[in-house]
């Protein structure tokens, strides 16, 4: 089962409440299990144009790459067999720290994906969205 529009709303109020906690501004995109686009925001007072973007394209890697942290996934980002994917999806993936999987158990069914704050920053946004799917 996928993620619910239910769900995803709820992330990205969560996302963006533990943003506001941190006085940052960013931008949560939130992918079902095929990597598609759910639902997505970029806070008021943000400061690039391009975060949209790369919420997206880190959650749609986290997806692709079976489930990963965007993050685990930088190293190898360079490589033909990562730029090859990358290709097949319009290079929009992004392959830095920020987004994490969805789990309904353990079966992937989405990733959160946060950008404009530092990476680490970025990843307990998107972790403090994820965590509230259960089951």
């Amino acid at each position: 089962m996928s993620v619910t529009h239910d769900e995803a709303r709820l992330i990205l109020d969560t996302c963006v409440a533990k943003a506001d906690e941190m006085s940052l501004k960013v931008g949560i995109a939130v992918v079902d299990e095929h990597a598609k686009l759910q639902a997505l925001i970029v806070m008021s007072g943000a400061r690039y144009e391009f975060l949209a973007e790369a919420a997206a394209g880190k959650a749609m890697a986290s997806v692709v790459w079976g489930g990963q942290f965007s993050g685990a996934l930088n190293e190898r980002g360079s490589s033909p067999m990562f730029v090859a994917v990358n290709k097949v999806y319009g290079e929009r993936l992004f392959y830095q720290q920020g987004a994490v999987p969805i789990k309904r158990g353990d079966v992937v069914v989405g990733a959160v994906g946060v950008g404009g704050a530092a990476s680490q920053q970025d990843e307990d946004i998107a972790a403090a969205g994820a965590a509230i799917v259960v089951g």
